[in-house]
Order: C-alpha cells, then sequence, then structure tokens
C-alpha cells in the first residue's frame, strides 16, 4: 500500500452541472442541522404520592462521568440502580479514548502499512481535569492512590499567533490525566461499581433508551430495543442533546424537560493523527489563539508517555472551533471518508499555520482519524449542580448544569444521588424542598465563536 499524504481539499469542477463538488455537501444532503425541541405542556405533571420506598431502585441513562458518579453516591448511600449506556467498548461519555488495543482504531486509516498499528492512543474528548471542590478532591486523591490518575505536568498553555508558546498553570492547581488515557477512568469506575457494589448496580451496555412513560402506582417504564427494560423508581437523564430531547419531551416531568431543551451546545471535530517522527514543538498541550479551525492540540504520545514502535512516532489530538465544526458539520453516524480527508487535510493546514511553520515542514502522518463531537460543549447553563422535579422523581445531571468540566459532571452526579436518598420515605407535593434548578434561567457560559473547547481541554476548571 503506497503511503498517502492527506492534501489540501479543493473540489472538483463543476462543468455546468448540478453536482456538489464539496464532499461536506454531499455528505449532509437532505441532512437536518437542527436540535428537536417539543413544545412541553406543562399540565402534564406527574406526582407521586406513594411514599419513595427504601428500597427504590433508579433508572440513569447514560455512562458519562455524571452517570457513573450518580451511581457510585446512591450505592455509597444503599441505594440500587442500573447505568444505560450506548457505549461499545465501555462507559464513559467524552471520557473518551480510541486505541489499537482494544480496537476501537479502525485499521483502515493506517495511512503506511510499513508502520505497525500497535501503540497508538489518542484521548480525543476530555483531555485533562483539575479539581478544587471538596466532594471532588476526594474521589481524585482516591484514583492518584489507585495509580488510575497521574499529574500531567506538560508544558501546557496558549499557542500565540505566529507559533510563540505561552505556559500556564491551571488556576484550580495540579492538571490530571487518567494513566491509560480518559477512557480508562471511566473503566475504573464501571469496575469498581461492578465489583464492590455489584448487589446494588447494574451496567448495562451497549444499550439505547428510546422511550420513557409514567406507569400510575408503580413508577417510570423505560424502552429500548423494541422491549421493556424495566420500570423505575426514579430516573436520572445523564446525557443531554436532541436524544434527551426527544426522550424527555412528551414525559410527565415538563420543567425537567423544559430545561434540557433551554440547553445550547456546540460542536468540535477531533483529528486523532499520528506522525513518523516528533513535530518542531516544546509544548505538550495548547489552546490555539487566532485561528478560524484549530482550539486545541496535545501530544498524546507525551502526556501518556506512549511507547511506540518504531519510537519516533508521536499521536495527537486535535480539536476544532465550534465555527469550523458548524460549517462543516455532516452526519456523525459514518463519516465519509472523503470528509476525513478534508477536515485532516485543512486541520493539518491550520496546525502548520499556528506554529509558525510551513505544511511541507510538518512530519508525515501515518494514521489519521476523525470524529464530530455534533453536542460537544455547553454555551449556557442554569449554574446549578443539578436539576431535579421531586414530584415526578426525575432529574438530570450534567457538566452543563454548572459549568464546563469533569469536576462540574462529578458534582452533578453526586449532588442529584443526595437529593433522590433524600426522598425515602416521602412523596406527593410535600417533596418540593428537595426539587432544585427547574426555573433556573439560563446565563451564557461562552461565546459561540470562542476557539476554547473547555470540557475537551477542560480549561474551565
Amino acid at each position: 500500500m503506497p503511503t498517502v499524504r492527506p492534501q489540501p481539499f479543493r473540489g472538483n469542477a463543476n462543468q455546468g452541472g448540478n453536482k456538489v463538488s464539496d464532499p461536506v455537501e454531499r455528505a449532509r444532503k437532505g441532512y437536518r442541522n437542527s436540535w428537536s425541541r417539543y413544545q412541553v405542556d406543562l399540565r402534564k405533571q406527574v406526582v407521586w404520592e406513594q411514599p419513595f420506598r427504601n428500597e427504590a431502585s433508579v433508572a440513569i441513562i447514560g455512562g458519562g462521568l455524571s452517570g457513573l458518579c450518580c451511581a457510585l453516591e446512591l450505592a455509597k448511600q444503599g441505594m440500587r440502580s442500573t447505568v444505560f449506556d450506548t457505549g461499545q467498548h465501555s462507559c464513559g461519555g467524552r471520557l473518551a479514548t480510541r486505541n489499537t488495543k482494544d480496537g476501537s482504531i479502525r485499521k483502515s486509516f493506517l495511512q503506511d502499512e510499513a508502520y505497525s498499528m500497535s501503540g497508538l492512543y489518542f484521548d480525543h474528548g476530555a483531555q485533562y481535569f483539575s479539581a478544587s471542590d471538596s466532594r471532588f478532591v476526594s474521589l481524585v486523591n482516591e484514583w492518584l492512590a489507585e495509580g488510575v490518575i497521574k499529574e500531567w505536568v506538560g508544558p501546557v498553555g496558549t499557542l500565540m499567533p505566529g507559533g510563540s508558546f505561552q505556559s500556564s498553570t491551571s488556576s484550580k492547581g495540579a492538571r490530571y490525566v487518567a494513566v491509560q488515557g480518559m477512557r480508562s477512568l471511566a473503566q475504573h469506575l464501571e469496575h469498581q461499581l461492578s465489583k464492590q457494589y455489584s448487589n446494588l448496580v447494574q451496567v448495562r451496555r451497549p444499550m439505547w433508551v428510546g422511550k420513557m412513560e409514567s406507569i400510575d402506582n408503580q413508577g417510570w417504564r423505560l424502552m429500548g430495543e423494541g422491549k421493556s427494560l424495566g420500570i423505575y423508581d426514579a430516573v436520572v437523564i445523564a446525557h443531554n442533546g436532541k436524544c434527551a430531547n426527544r426522550l424527555m419531551g412528551p414525559t410527565g416531568a415538563p420543567l425537567v424537560a423544559q430545561q434540557l431543551m433551554g440547553l445550547r451546545l456546540s460542536a468540535t471535530w477531533a483529528l486523532m493523527v499520528a506522525f513518523d517522527s516528533p513535530l518542531p514543538v516544546k509544548f505538550e498541550g495548547a489552546t490555539v489563539v487566532g485561528s478560524n479551525v484549530l482550539s486545541w492540540v496535545a501530544n498524546n504520545t507525551a502526556k501518556l508517555d506512549l511507547k511506540h514502535a518504531p519510537s519516533s512516532i508521536s499521536c495527537w489530538t486535535m480539536t476544532s472551533t465550534n465555527e469550523y465544526a458548524q460549517a462543516n458539520k455532516v452526519p456523525q453516524e459514518a463519516v465519509p471518508s472523503e470528509v476525513q480527508d478534508k477536515i485532516t487535510s485543512e486541520m493539518l493546514d491550520a496546525f502548520a499555520a499556528a506554529i509558525g511553520v510551513k505544511r511541507a515542514d510538518i512530519p508525515k502522518p501515518i494514521f489519521y482519524q476523525c470524529q464530530l463531537w455534533g453536542a460537544a460543549l455547553p454555551l449556557n447553563t442554569p449554574s446549578v449542580e443539578c436539576i431535579f422535579d421531586a414530584q415526578s422523581r426525575v432529574g438530570v445531571a450534567g457538566d452543563w448544569c454548572s459549568g464546563s468540566n469533569m469536576q462540574a459532571a462529578a458534582i452533578s452526579g453526586i449532588s442529584l444521588a443526595g437529593r433522590i436518598a433524600a426522598l425515602r420515605g416521602r412523596g406527593g407535593s410535600d417533596v418540593q424542598d428537595l426539587s432544585l434548578g427547574l426555573t433556573s434561567p439560563f446565563t451564557q457560559l461562552m461565546p459561540q465563536k470562542r476557539h476554547v473547547t473547555a470540557h475537551m481541554q477542560n480549561h474551565r476548571s
């Protein structure tokens, strides 16, 4: 197989016909870049009169950091839960890592068969995190003691126009990364739940929850893949975007649905690229300033202390701006190879410009793969730790409730679990003191064109 080096996409001449030359335009033909938003009916409010049982079971839809931390905290308080997640390889959500070890990297994206696919790792979601809240610090200290995470010393900072790098420290202290990629942190939590709390927590994946409905005097019935997934006393929505909107829109928790639909999310392309030799830079991670295409770049090889064969290989993650992703947004389930090539070429061009070199001076890519995060980062927030309707026993956990970082995600799950546990023995309308965030107004979290991927690199922590 010959070596293939991505070249700038130029399109095909349209010689008087109606053919669309841009592969993005071809891929998005008939595609609606829109959210599912419903007009909620506030009269359809479910109120469970019977007291919340001590042996109640909770459904957690979404196995990202919020959902896993919610399940962990519920288990610590003696409550049963089932986590539903769509992940093939593990839970995790935006704790996302692709690697050759578990087959999450496709060999078809290898550009030169002279090189081995072994040892390639890419964090293509969350990049690092910091801790300042005592509840999250406690978890971080446990993870450090168990060898699951480590401090990322860097250098990490800001890449200024023209290629100058300014090193910086996190405003909330040390930066941490999972030793074997960020997904390994989610795997650690999933393993902890299955081993330490096997009598209280069940994780079901891959499983898609497509419908929830209230069943009189019983609870919430979940449906997925054409069958019942069980009836639960309470439901936690630990994901967001159009799928969560479709799930919640018709249900009996209208204020929760209304808050979910008030959320606005950015998008980003993540480029995972391996070069045949080290790049001509002295940093390991950087926010990119002044680029319409790039917002963040990171050296996974240095960050994770990866060992490659040959040792000269370097694995990088590059994430785009929201502006660029929106302009090049396509159905993300199966991105065509020609779109992958276009995104890769344009992002590498932008990277060369950002570090102040010519594209020809960048080492040869031996592997590249792109992923579109259509619902990546929150643009607004209600500034509450979680959202909870105690009458309907439906809540929402996620980083967007109070910010856009991993600490906010974990605290959201922990906080919601505490409110659900406090429901035990109570019912009817005499539970309103436990509700939270149902009418909290949203405030802008970041400008829509800001070139910072806050959750992906966690700069807001």
